[in-house]
């Protein structure tokens, strides 16, 4: 039998994967799902692609809020810009800090442009940048060990969807070419649009709440309607959502050598994942490597 999984190191992880996953879609399994109720949900930041050194919507904005700052100096008198605009990424490094003038910040970077403008930003954005430590292209680094993930679940019956902290819009953009996962199954924060002289119009508000920590399970529900019953994440941001879920995923960042290792807003899911018996995939052991071999990032 072909395996399902050949970026991860063969052991205990993979073995449980694999086999949890095809007893939830055989009917004589104890754990069978019924298939309208074989429903995945994975993060995208951290789980699915890399967040280091930020976030790569992070990234994206910093850049528009400089050339927003260009073309208007007064912004650079007021946070986020001021900080954008002096390179001062102290003043990023704790998001929550200042979560009300970056959240808008983030809602007045793209407003009064419909949907279809804010997608071609993002292609350009995405085509021109690359990244600071690799050196290729954000969308060469995707996690190979999840992508392949994905194809498991998938391939047994499983509808997949992605529920980002970060823009639903901007993950929409690249969702069907890296993950195979349409644009309608993209979940995440996002601004509010309105009809205006026959066009979508993007606002600068933000649709609330956000689709982070409690937010992820409303919006979940919103969009699906039912509770998935596996679920992935990697930080405190995921711990709402893998609550929902009959099985939990954490992927735990801990090879600094082919990615990087850190803990840092991921304390509380951890202590949980532990708490709740969630499976601890870390990276460092489980993964046989981390981006696709055919890409320029180094796997080991």
């Amino acid at each position: 039998m072909t395996d399902p999984l050949p970026s991860w190191n063969d052991g205990e992880t993979k073995r449980q994967i694999i086999a949890l996953v095809r007893a939830m879609a055989d009917d004589k399994s104890d754990t069978f799902v019924p298939p309208e109720s074989r429903i995945a949900v994975f993060d995208n930041d951290g789980t699915l692609w890399c967040e280091k050194p930020a976030y790569i919507q992070a990234s994206f904005l910093l850049e528009r809020w400089r050339e927003m700052v260009q073309q208007n100096p007064r912004l650079g008198e007021s946070q986020p810009y001021k900080a954008a605009a002096d390179g001062d990424m102290a003043y990023f490094a704790d998001l929550y800090a200042h979560i009300e003038e970056i959240l808008r910040g983030v809602g007045e970077a793209f407003q009064a442009i419909t949907p279809e403008e804010f997608d071609e930003a993002a292609r350009q954005w995405f085509a021109s940048t690359r990244h600071p430590r690799f050196g290729v292209p954000y969308t060469e680094l995707i996690y190979q060990p999840m992508r392949e993930l994905l194809d498991l679940v998938r391939n047994n019956g499983f509808k997949v969807f992605i529920a980002t902290g970060g823009g639903r819009d901007f993950v929409r953009v690249v969702s069907e070419a890296l993950y195979a996962v349409p644009r309608e199954c993209v979940i995440g924060s996002a601004a509010k649009l309105e009809y205006r002289d026959g066009k979508v119009l993007r606002l600068p508000e933000l649709v609330q709440p956000i689709d982070d920590g409690p937010g992820k399970p409303i919006h979940i529900y919103e969009r699906i309607g039912r509770p998935p019953v596996f679920v992935a994440g990697n930080s405190d941001g995921d711990i709402q959502m893998l609550e929902m879920a009959r099985f939990g995923l954490l992927l735990y960042h801990d090879d600094a050598e082919r990615e990087y290792s850190y803990d840092a807003g991921a304390e509380k899911a951890l202590e949980a994942a532990r708490r709740n018996g969630w499976l601890i995939v870390s990276m460092r052991s489980d993964f046989a490597q981390v981006f696709a071999p055919k890409r320029g990032a180094r796997n080991g």
